[in-house]
């Protein structure tokens, strides 16, 4: 039977995240994290540590190897920022800091994180958006999620990106397909922190 493409809207994520696996739940959630790696990187001023880097990359994130990862991550978001880091940049970089902190709560559950994930890292590209496309003024647009009116551009990308992962890792397989969607996020978020670090020259 062919494959009948998945709806791209915030209830289809929604019914996604809340139906599966947990396995598939922390996969989808390191690929959150390496997305958001970009951001790290630029208050950090230096590389992630290679082990992490590789395993997030290669999507070699399990539930079970989840804390390893998330302990190399949480060493470079704990440092402070240097002092080229841009301070446009700061409420990006606090929610992929808030996204590994959540983490370590004393009641931590995989499908309540990861949908945390998955929001933050939407409002992340909500914030490019915004940092971008300003109001005439030059102040930015950034709608709390209950006001906002639709999608910024960013916004339907990553949500695109999202609904299609969780579609790849409920039907098993597609390997491939996952990297790519992996690698394009974290390029995607790369690019645009090159943008506004440009853009504010």
């Amino acid at each position: 039977m062919d494959h009948v493409p998945v709806e791209v809207s915030h209830a289809s994520l929604d019914q996604a995240l809340r139906t599966a696996q947990q396995d598939a739940l922390a996969r989808f959630a390191s690929m959150c994290l390496f997305t958001g790696v970009p951001l790290i990187e630029v208050r950090s001023g230096r590389g992630l540590d290679e082990q992490a880097s590789q395993r997030l990359r290669a999507l070699e994130v399990e539930q079970a190897s989840l804390a390893e990862v998330l302990e190399l991550l949480r060493g470079n978001v704990e440092r402070p920022p240097v002092e080229s880091f841009r301070e446009e940049l700061s409420d990006a970089c606090s929610m992929v800091e808030e996204m590994i902190l959540r983490a370590y709560v004393n009641d931590f559950r995989i499908r309540e994180w990861a949908d945390w994930c998955s929001s933050l890292i939407l409002d992340i590209h909500q914030e490019f958006d915004a940092l971008l496309c300003p109001r005439e003024d030059g102040a930015p647009i950034f709608y709390p999620a209950p006001e906002q009116p639709e999608l910024t551009p960013m916004q339907a990308l990553e949500l695109r990106d999202q609904v299609a992962a969780l579609d790849l890792l409920r039907r098993g397989g597609g390997d491939d397909q996952l990297r790519s969607l992996n690698e394009s996020g974290n390029a995607r978020v790369a690019s645009l922190v090159s943008r506004v670090n440009a853009a504010r020259h």
